[in-house]
């Protein structure tokens, strides 16, 4: 049978390095894996990152377009003869296990083998949305949302322990564990290929804790519309040449530097330059006070590349529009960078799944 493994997680939790480290790791072991990034539009970094034997389900979360994550594992297991699929949903995403998890063991459970639900954490943002988880209800709308993730794991993988001290790690951990008492936590760096807790976990079967995850719809898309969500194309470049890398960093110090000013959150802004389908370098932002992290860099000069924008912040779609065109100006003194499409920034709308399995609902 073929495993099918998915991950939730808060935007820039490192899901996406999560699931490419993993699969990579599972090759190394005989699996022949593929992967599915998922989103509200289309032209994904992470897509792009994820290369051969990756598939993408856009225009909505998995929840929103089941049929179409159906569908796109269908062809990538196909393709590929696989036995293993990672799928990582939208960030601002949550109620996987009755929308996601129970459809696909309900419906194909004859073919797949589904794993425990695994919500993947960073440390720094749990840390500082813990005092809004602290007051429930009275909490935000994004620690709401941030809070269902959680709840409804029953796979916590805490990411980035790489980046704080052993204690720091040890404190999130108890309190973890405190909050929610019916998941498996498992702290792991990613970026360090330190996933093997994370592959333990998977092996196990999805158990059914007959619990449905208490959701409002109606605020969960409010937090979702929190987010202005835009995705640019832009080609820069200069007979003299310049570094992919050190223009994408740059560009994510000035917008860092415009959402701390205006008080934005920020999900994530990831950059990738591209000649043509070859990656050059990567970027990613996920706090406006914490620095970029270049995640790639090929290190060459060249005279021009294409630059795909992912960016999720928490404010108007105009002013994300206008913060990114104002960061790319800056960033880009000496240099030409043009826009080439002409998306606009946009919230996403209200959440409507295709399927949603209530196990009360059925005993009752």
């Amino acid at each position: 049978m073929i495993r099918f493994i998915a991950l939730s997680g808060f935007l820039g939790a490192g899901k996406t390095t999560t699931m490419t480290t993993a699969a990579q790791q599972l090759r190394e072991r005989g699996h022949r894996v593929v992967v599915i990034t998922n989103d509200q539009s289309d032209d994904l970094v992470d897509t792009a990152m994820a290369g051969p034997g990756a598939g993408e389900v856009t225009g909505g979360c998995f929840c929103c377009r089941f049929e179409d994550l159906y569908a796109v594992t269908n062809r990538l297991v196909a393709e590929h003869d696989a036995d293993v699929v990672i799928a990582e949903s939208v960030g601002s995403c949550t109620d996987l296990t009755a929308t996601v998890i129970r459809p696909m063991a309900e419906l194909y459970g004859e073919r797949f083998r589904v794993a425990p639900l695994t919500t993947v954490v960073d440390p720094l943002r749990y840390l500082r949305l813990l005092p809004d988880l602290e007051r429930g209800p009275a909490g935000t709308d994004l620690a709401y949302l941030f809070g269902r993730q959680l709840e409804d794991a029953a796979v916590i993988g805490l990411n980035k322990t790489d980046l704080l001290e052993p204690d720091e790690v040890a404190e999130i951990l108890r309190s973890l564990r405190d909050r929610y008492p019916r998941a498996t936590v498992v702290p792991y760096a990613a970026g360090r290929g330190d996933v093997s807790g994370l592959l333990g976990a998977w092996s196990a079967e999805h158990i059914d804790t007959g619990v449905d995850l208490d959701v409002d719809y109606g605020r969960y898309g409010v937090a979702e519309a929190k987010l202005a969500w835009l995705n640019q194309t832009h080609d820069v470049r200069t007979a003299a040449g310049f570094r992919p890398a050190a223009w994408a960093r740059d560009v994510l110090h000035a917008l860092a530097a415009r959402c701390r000013a205006a008080g934005y959150v920020v999900g994530h802004v990831k950059i990738m330059m591209m000649n043509g389908d070859q990656p050059l370098a990567k970027a990613s932002l996920i706090d406006a006070d914490r620095p970029p992290i270049v995640d790639l860099d090929l290190t060459i000069r060249v005279e021009a590349a294409r630059a795909v924008v992912n960016a999720r912040v928490q404010c108007e779609p105009a002013d994300l529009e206008r913060l990114v065109a104002e960061a790319v100006a800056e960033s880009s003194r000496g240099l030409q960078a043009e826009r080439c499409d002409d998306r606009s920034s946009f919230k996403p709308g209200q959440p409507n799944p295709t399927h949603r399995i209530l196990v009360a609902a059925e005993s009752s």
